[in-house]
């Protein structure tokens, strides 16, 4: 549906030039299922000329069997969240 959503949007209004999953979608989601729909929202945001952005922790991510040449993990960031003293976002520690 927001597949559908976003190419509407895009061609008839030119907006929001972003599409976003976030990791509670995919719960409980096979992950060959997962992968395949990853890789249809990057092609789609491709064609659409937006950006994809999915959030996703590292341990369920780097289980996905993403298709052969995938380009998908090379756009990956590397921002990582730390759960301990030293840890934080952007060097901030939220308390």
């Amino acid at each position: 549906m927001d597949y559908a959503i976003l190419k509407v949007a895009s061609s008839r209004f030119g907006g929001p030039g972003f599409l976003i999953h976030d990791s509670h979608l995919f719960d409980g989601v096979d992950a060959r299922q997962v992968a395949s729909a990853i890789e249809i929202g990057a092609q789609l945001a491709a064609e659409e000329g937006v950006q994809y952005i999915v959030t996703m922790n590292s341990d369920k991510f780097d289980g996905l069997p993403l298709s052969e040449g995938s380009p998908i993990r090379s756009h990956v960031l590397p921002v990582v969240l730390e759960d301990t003293p030293e840890g934080g976002l952007f060097g901030f520690r939220f308390e």
